[in-house]
């Protein structure tokens, strides 16, 4: 198993991340979807903010689809994955199950729901 997503995986997952947010949330424009070996990190500028604001960090499980899911803590300047809030959800999912269940704690309900 590849320990880091291929340039196509990075490709696709970065169109569906983008294509996710800004049907979700629209005022946020388009997040920043950068790759740093096996993370994948996602920022989006929030309402009232200059500049991007990290939100998610996805770890590659294999696939495009099996991603683990941390939250970023501003608190604390870190990702976290293993001191998620019990009504977080999956620990692990697709990254636009990471962008519901994280978005929805710095932005609000996405539109489409």
């Amino acid at each position: 198993m590849p320990d880091t997503p291929s340039p196509r995986t990075r490709t696709a997952v970065t169109e569906r991340i983008i294509a996710h947010v800004t049907r979700g949330w629209p005022r946020l424009g388009e997040p920043v979807v950068r790759y740093r070996g096996q993370f994948c990190y996602v920022s989006a500028v929030l309402p009232g903010h200059r500049d991007p604001t990290p939100i998610l960090r996805l770890r590659y499980q294999g696939s495009a689809d099996h991603w683990a899911i941390a939250i970023y803590l501003a608190s604390d300047d870190r990702y976290t994955e293993s001191e998620l809030p019990a009504s977080f959800g999956p620990k692990t999912g697709t990254p636009e199950q990471g962008i519901d269940h994280t978005f929805i704690l710095y932005a609000g309900p996405s539109s489409h729901h």
